[in-house]
């Protein structure tokens, strides 16, 4: 048997080896398997029931789509047509990724571009979707047992048959590269989303137990977490069976039911991600062991959680894993009224942001530092403790406030209460701002309340005009 990670209509990930896997009754210890696509060939024997082939080179993108055959010595044979090559992403996270394209044409306003983007098979753009409330994995949650197979009945699906159904934030920003790289390379997306899931169930067993984030009683590890299922499983049941697939980058929209302190999430979500993706690249590619990532800052949010102190958290992703890329929200989500405001559905205007980073920084087209908002990397903090200077990356051609105006969004903390309360800030050169107190700063943060928006409530920006993206320093 071949892995159902393969498929029918499946993207291969151009310029990396090519790697075929699956399974073997015992009794066929030592036989031969071979493979060949597209004038690339590799065997491998069978050893204790598995067997894993890496063809001979790696390929450049290709429209045309072609057959990939696995056979045996003594006439067993699969194969699996109009297999392109491309880029292929991971689009993963909470509900926000759950999110579907059909939500977005049934929600969203009716100038929304989300709710006429194009659905048609001549896109080669092929989906491959895990939902974690639908497909049954068929292993008790939370325990240290892994799917070795996907799972997921659909496969790879061509749009008109995946889309409906499909992650919004994945289908636009799949879309969006696609024609913007002239419809030329194919682009695969697998989506793995978990409604209302903390980080830790998305995390694999060695770094959740590294991490010593969860509690294990009768084989079951869980860990606190505001909302749904708070096992470790995402990864058991669903990612695990693509590890051995390349892949370009991941897209990641999670941490709302990271909020709470209770296991510490809130404050250290930042070092736990970096350590979850750097587990992810050691198994991935070959080649491109650090693919990047791109994670989506949350917007303004209305309901009564601390999302503002995760929030800050994310910020510091950066500076703790290379080549991880921000996407700041908090200009493109305003609506009070609607009812359902943790899920914005503009997804096709998060896509776009998305979309010109994973440019600039992955394709060359454009100028990061003009495309990506601006980041702190660092503050110093005066030996008496009014003053605080921050650095950024990403200034854009340097930092300025939206219109010209005063600098408004930062905060510091001075008391035991922990209450941010307002600062004078200025910025003093092309990367650097300056906070100052009349009494010592313990911490000094961005975009400080979760229903904060820029202009309304921050005002800093890049020379090209993308807000800042949230932090927090403490003394």
């Amino acid at each position: 048997t071949v892995s159902r990670a393969f498929g029918d209509d499946m993207v291969l990930q151009r310029d990396e080896p090519i790697r075929i896997w699956g399974w073997a009754n015992e009794s066929e210890n030592g036989k031969r398997i071979d493979a060949a696509f597209a004038g690339l060939t590799g065997s491998c024997l069978v050893e204790d029931g598995r067997w894993l082939i890496t063809l001979n080179g790696t390929l450049p993108a290709s429209t045309d789509g072609g057959t990939l055959r696995v056979y045996g010595a003594e006439g067993a044979e699969k194969t699996f047509r109009r297999v392109l090559v491309g880029d292929v992403f991971w689009v993963a996270g909470q509900s926000n990724v759950g999110y579907s394209v059909r939500e977005c044409t049934t929600v969203s306003p009716a100038d929304d571009p989300g709710r006429t983007a194009e659905i048609s098979d001549r896109l080669q753009i092929r989906l491959n979707r895990s939902c974690y409330w639908s497909d049954e994995p068929g292993l008790p949650r939370g325990t240290n047992d892994v799917n070795e197979d996907a799972v997921q009945p659909r496969g790879w699906e061509k749009p008109s048959r995946g889309a409906a159904e499909f992650s919004a934030l994945g289908y636009f920003t799949a879309l969006q590269l696609y024609k913007a790289l002239d419809r030329e390379v194919p682009i695969g997306v697998i989506e793995f989303d978990g409604n209302g899931l903390p980080l830790h169930t998305f995390l694999p067993n060695e770094v959740r137990d590294s991490l010593g984030i969860a509690t294990e009683e009768d084989g079951v590890y869980k860990a606190p977490g505001f909302n749904c299922d708070t096992c470790s499983f995402i990864y058991n049941h669903y990612m695990y069976a693509f590890r051995l697939m390349p892949i370009r980058g991941i897209i990641w929209y999670q941490g709302e039911s990271d909020c709470q302190s209770d296991n510490g999430n809130n404050v250290k979500y930042a070092e736990r991600f970096a350590a979850m993706i750097r587990r992810f690249r050691d198994v991935h590619d070959l080649r491109q062991h650090d693919y990047p990532v791109y994670y989506v800052e949350f917007p303004p949010i209305y309901i009564e959680f601390d999302f503002a102190r995760v929030r800050q958290t994310m910020g510091s992703i950066p500076n703790l894993l290379t080549n991880a890329h921000v996407c700041v929200t908090s200009d493109l989500w305003k609506d009070r009224d609607f009812p359902n405001n943790l899920h914005p559905y503009n997804k096709w205007a998060i896509s776009e942001r998305l979309t010109a980073t994973i440019l600039a920084d992955s394709y060359g087209i454009g100028d990061p530092e003009a495309l990506e908002s601006p980041t702190a990397v660092s503050c110093a903090f005066s030996a008496d403790g009014l003053t605080a200077e921050i650095r950024f990356r990403n200034v854009g051609g340097g930092l300025t406030t939206y219109g010209g105006g005063p600098l408004k969004g930062i905060g510091v903390v001075t008391g035991s209460d922990g209450a941010y309360a307002p600062a004078e800030a200025e910025i003093i050169g092309a990367d650097t701002v300056r906070v100052t107190s009349p009494t010592p700063i313990l911490a000094v943060g961005y975009n400080n309340r979760r229903d904060a928006s820029y202009p309304e409530d921050m005002t800093l920006c890049s020379g090209s005009g993308l807000p800042a993206a949230a932090f927090r320093f403490d003394a």
